[in-house]
């Protein structure tokens, strides 16, 4: 399987979480409240997505809140 870059997880993330936030807002509403539940589990979904994905690509440890070009353990490129 291929990995992901940093930059492109954070961005899946973002639209995840987003997705995640409409269908949970659609639901309230209406008092559906299987659709508030769903949006939560997507949302919780995206959180899980970016602890599993958001790694560095040369040494694979998880870059918790790094945003910068260099992994803080191992100084390689992030995003190339």
């Amino acid at each position: 399987m291929k990995k992901l870059k940093p930059k492109n997880v954070n961005l899946l993330v973002w639209i995840i979480l987003i997705i995640g936030l409409i269908v949970a807002f659609c639901g309230v509403p209406q008092d559906a409240s299987t659709l508030t539940v769903i949006g939560v589990a997507i949302m919780c979904f995206s959180i899980i997505f970016r602890f599993i994905f958001y790694r560095c690509p040369h040494c694979g440890k998880y870059l918790d809140r790094s945003t910068g070009q260099y992994c803080p353990y191992c100084r390689g490129t992030v995003n190339e």
